[in-house]
C-alpha cells in the first residue's frame, strides 16, 4: 500500500512517465500516489515514500513494492569513494549478480592520493527507504536522493535528487533557450539523445532515466564554476590543444566533380585576397565514394595536393565521412583491399550470432559497419589510415 503524506507540488516525482497516467487504477498498479491537480506539467501519479530500497552496509534489498516496467532488480550493490578533497564519486549502484554494460573508463584513474576529511563528512546513506545525501562546506546539501525512491529495473533505471538551488547548467547537448535552466517541469535529452530522460522539477530536483547500463556518478566541488571546471579536467584531463591553423577560415562543399574545379576556387579566392587557410574534398574525391580510395580519373593529382596548398601556407582536410565499408568490389573488378583485410580481422559489426557481418547501405551502396568496440577493428583502421595517407599526403582528417 503507497504511503502517500503532503508532498509539495514541485517535488513529486514522476512514477508514470510513460503515456497513460491519468488512469488512476494503472498509476496505483505500481504502487504509486494518485493526486490530480489542475496544472498539466504536475506529476499526477508520483512516487509514495515507501518504495525504493533499503540500505544493509553497502548492499541494497529491494523493498516489496510493485515494478515500473518489470524486472526489477532484487539486490544492488554500492561502492563510493573520496577520490579527492573535492571530488566524490559513489560508484556505482549496480546488479552484483548480473554484469551489466558499462562505459569503459580506461582513461579515469581511481583513488590516486589521500584526502583530508573522510568520505563520511560528505557522504551519508538513510537506510529506510535508501538515499544518498552528498553535503559540502558548511553542511550545505548538494545532491539528495531522500526525495524520491530508486528505481533499478532489467530497463528502467531512474535516480532523482534535490539540488540546492535553480541555478542549473549543462545536462547534455542540445539547444538551450537560455544559459540557465528552467526548472519549472522541463525535460531535457542528455549525450543528443533524441529522448527526455532528465527531467528538471521546481523543487528545485532532477531526475536521471535511462534504459541500460548502471548508475555512477562523480560530483565535483568548487567555489567558482572554474574551480569546478578546473576538478572536472582533473578527473578526465586536459584537452587536446588544437593546431593554430586548424582555428582559421576554411572551405568545403560537396560536389566539386574534380580536382581541377577544386584548385580554380583555391586560385579564385586567392586572387581576391580572401582569408582562407583550409580547403577540403568531400567524398566526391573517392572512388565510388569507398573509403581510403581516391578517384584515379578526376582526382589524378590527388596525392600532389597538399604540397600545391603549402606553397601559399594552406592546408588540406580531406573527408572521411562515414564508417561504412563498401562490400563490391573496385573499378575494374579489382579488389576492395580496405574491406578484405577488415574481413579477415572480423572487424565488423555482427548479427546476433556473432559472425554474420550485418549488411546495410550507405554512400557506396552495400556495406558493412566497423564495430569500433571491436580491438581488432581498432588495428584496422588504424592500419588503413596509415596506409591511405602514404598514398594521399593531407593535414588533417574529418570523420
Amino acid at each position: 500500500v503507497p504511503a502517500c503524506p503532503n508532498i509539495p507540488l514541485g517535488e513529486r516525482v514522476d512514477c508514470f512517465p510513460d503515456a497513460g497516467a491519468s488512469q488512476q487504477m494503472k498509476c496505483e498498479e505500481r504502487g504509486c500516489c494518485w493526486s490530480p491537480w489542475d496544472e498539466s506539467n504536475v506529476p499526477w501519479c508520483f512516487f509514495p515514500t515507501n518504495h525504493g530500497y533499503t540500505v544493509l552496509k553497502a548492499n541494497l534489498i529491494r523493498m516489496d513494492s510493485p515494478s515500473l516496467f518489470g524486472g526489477a532488480i532484487k539486490e544492488l550493490s554500492l561502492e563510493a569513494e573520496m577520490q579527492t578533497d573535492n571530488r566524490l564519486r559513489f560508484k556505482q549502484i549496480y546488479d552484483p549478480n548480473n554484469k551489466r554494460f558499462e562505459v569503459p573508463h580506461e582513461h579515469i584513474s581511481s583513488l590516486n592520493n589521500k584526502p583530508s576529511s573522510p568520505i563520511s563528512s560528505t557522504l551519508q546513506i538513510t537506510q529506510k527507504p535508501f538515499g544518498l545525501t552528498v553535503r559540502r562546506k558548511e553542511n550545505q546539501k548538494v545532491f539528495d536522493t531522500t526525495m524520491a525512491p530508486l528505481v533499478f529495473e532489467d530497463q528502467y533505471l531512474q535516480l532523482s535528487a534535490r539540488l540546492p538551488s535553480h541555478n542549473i547548467y549543462g545536462l547534455g547537448e542540445h539547444v538551450h533557450r537560455q544559459y540557465r535552466h528552467d526548472t519549472n517541469w522541463k525535460t531535457w535529452p542528455i549525450f543528443t539523445r533524441d529522448a527526455f530522460p532528465n527531467g528538471l522539477q521546481p523543487a528545485p530536483a532532477v531526475s536521471y532515466r535511462t534504459i541500460g547500463g548502471v548508475l555512477d556518478f562523480y560530483i565535483v566541488f568548487g567555489d567558482t564554476p572554474e574551480q569546478v571546471v578546473q576538478e572536472f579536467l582533473e578527473l578526465i584531463g586536459r584537452p587536446v590543444i588544437p593546431p593554430y591553423w586548424s582555428l582559421g577560415f576554411q572551405l568545403s562543399r560537396w560536389n566539386y566533380t574534380n580536382l581541377d574545379i577544386v584548385k580554380e576556387t583555391v586560385e579564385r579566392n586567392r586572387a581576391v585576397g580572401i582569408p582562407y587557410d583550409v580547403q577540403y574534398t568531400d567524398i566526391d574525391y573517392m572512388e565510388n565514394k569507398k573509403d581510403f580510395t581516391y578517384d584515379k580519373v578526376n582526382f589524378t593529382q590527388l596525392p600532389e595536393f597538399a604540397d600545391y596548398l603549402h606553397e601559399r601556407g594552406q592546408k588540406y582536410i580531406l573527408i572521411l565521412q562515414d564508417p561504412a565499408i563498401a562490400t563490391s568490389k573496385r573499378v575494374g573488378d579489382a579488389p576492395y583491399d580496405s574491406y578484405d583485410r577488415g574481413t579477415v580481422k572480423n572487424a565488423w559489426v555482427t548479427e546476433s550470432d556473432g559472425k554474420t557481418p550485418l549488411i546495410g547501405e550507405v554512400w557506396p551502396g552495400e556495406t558493412v559497419f566497423p564495430d569500433y568496440t571491436n580491438p581488432n577493428c581498432i588495428d584496422w583502421w588504424v592500419d588503413e589510415y596509415e596506409r591511405f595517407y602514404k598514398e594521399v599526403k593531407h593535414d588533417a582528417l574529418w570523420i
